[in-house]
């Protein structure tokens, strides 16, 4: 029996995987397309799933196989053909579309029919009691990318995303409410700051620009997997020498530099959300919980737990951001 391929997914270290560039296109498309819309922008008609129709096999069985999230999104389609399963039916949307993904939706994001994978590049907006979860995703017929989490702790984007479900959920709803609270929604956002970062102040240091460039590659993929060759060959250098220009300007390796991230990521989630401790170690990029908490309590000198502990945050839905 032939061994089935799975696309691999990769980091989006681009500059299409910026705070920036997400934030340009809800200003630029999505929130124009809602001024003119309102939220039909989020509404589209589901099909019949055809015969020939099956998951985008992505990393592995486990990884592609379609999923309930405990969180509501939005999804936004920026370019391309993309095809989802949505509670059994297929929802098929073009550039410039979108869909409202309510909690506890079956879906799998990426269906094609027959062997054909049509290209498609997508922003997802996961909301949390906490704030919202941003990510960029593109596939390819080769490859699956994905930009960073871009967490944005702001809990009056969650309350004027519970006001908007609750106007839509009336019988007779108020287009225009619905309207003014996904456009101050999106305003929101655009003007609030995520954490981290994507860049830092390296750009304004005598920093070698490979070793810049591996900085601003590690921040916008901080919890993504990606190996030493992988980044020396973005930055366009060997590993022994990027790795001999991490210790000589920042006195670590690059894995130390990109632990050390994921651990700030960490440390914020915990005081500013209401994540578990699980949750938190796979959205800051730790795929062994235990190896997570060893980390952690050695840099910061107490448990994740005893720093949950000590902040009196809201009660989250469990987390499963797709990858």
């Amino acid at each position: 029996m032939a061994r089935k391929f799975f696309l691999p997914n990769l980091p989006l270290v681009g500059e299409e995987g910026t705070w920036e560039s997400i934030t340009g296109t809800i200003r630029e498309r999505i929130m124009p397309q809602i001024e003119l819309l309102g939220d039909s922008l989020f509404q589209a008609n589901l099909r019949p799933l055809p015969v020939d129709a099956s998951v985008v096999p992505i990393v592995s069985e486990n990884w592609s196989r379609p999923r309930r999230d405990g969180t509501p999104q939005f999804v936004y389609l920026v370019t391309g053909h993309g095809l989802m399963l949505v509670e059994g039916k297929l929802l098929a949307l073009t550039s410039g579309q979108g869909f409202y993904l309510p909690k506890g939706t079956l879906y799998a994001p990426y269906m094609m029919l027959g062997k054909q994978i049509l290209p498609c590049d997508w922003l997802w907006f996961k909301i949390h009691p906490f704030g919202v979860v941003v990510l960029r995703s593109r596939l390819t017929p080769k490859a699956h990318y994905q930009s960073a989490h871009f967490i944005v702790a702001e809990r009056r984007l969650a309350d004027l995303f519970g006001e908007w479900e609750r106007e839509r959920g009336n019988s007779i709803p108020d287009k225009r409410l619905t309207k003014g609270l996904l456009l101050a929604f999106f305003g929101l956002l655009v003007r609030s700051s995520p954490f981290p970062p994507t860049e830092n102040n390296w750009h304004n240091q005598e920093l070698p620009l490979p070793l810049q460039n591996a900085l601003t590659a590690l921040h916008r993929a901080y919890n993504k997997p990606i190996t030493l060759s992988q980044l020396a060959a973005h930055c366009g250098v060997t590993p022994a020498y990027l790795c001999r220009l991490f210790r000589r300007h920042l006195g670590v390796t690059p894995w130390r530099y990109l632990e050390r991230l994921r651990l700030q990521v960490a440390h914020y989630l915990l005081q500013e959300t209401g994540l578990s401790v699980a949750d938190v170690a796979f959205l800051a990029g730790f795929n062994d919980l235990r190896n997570f908490q060893r980390l952690f309590q050695r840099a910061y000198g107490k448990t994740p737990s005893a720093i949950r502990r000590h902040k009196k945050a809201r009660s989250a839905p469990v987390l499963r951001v797709w990858g």
